[in-house]
């Protein structure tokens, strides 16, 4: 395992609470590599919101000249109402974990406030919190 391997799998367990399955660790590697998806489709039960984690660290942890290809911006789409609503408490457990576990990491994503989340759908209203200044945050 190498050191971006590792600091991978040590920073995923500290955002999410448990180690990265196989196809996750696969995936942080692809957007390591600059060849990140474009969208992604997975069965239900396989840790799809896992996925916000997995982009939270290839931006803390990308190097500049990877860090162009990231995606500056994770929009999550869904069709239920309440995996919406699961979809937003898992960023909100992501925010939290920056600012208590992982400060490091927000330090890295050069973040001066929190992770902003706004949702569009859902039990929730648009905080709007992405229009605030949509140019500070590199994510």
């Amino acid at each position: 395992m190498n050191a971006d391997s590792q600091s991978f799998v040590e920073n995923f367990l500290r955002l999410t609470g448990h180690s990265p399955m196989l196809w996750q660790h696969r995936l942080f590697g692809r957007f390591m590599d600059g060849a990140g998806p474009s969208a992604l489709d997975l069965p239900t039960g396989l840790g799809k919101t896992s996925v916000m984690a997995i982009w939270v660290l290839a931006r803390a942890l990308a190097t500049e000249g990877a860090l162009k290809t990231i995606p500056r911006r994770l929009v999550y789409v869904v069709d239920r109402r309440a995996v919406v609503d699961q979809a937003t408490a898992e960023a909100e457990k992501l925010r939290t974990a920056l600012e208590v576990d992982a400060r490091h990491l927000k330090e890295q994503l050069r973040l001066d406030g929190t992770l902003p989340i706004s949702t569009l759908r859902g039990a929730y209203a648009d905080n709007r919190e992405w229009l605030d200044d949509p140019v500070v945050c590199p994510l």
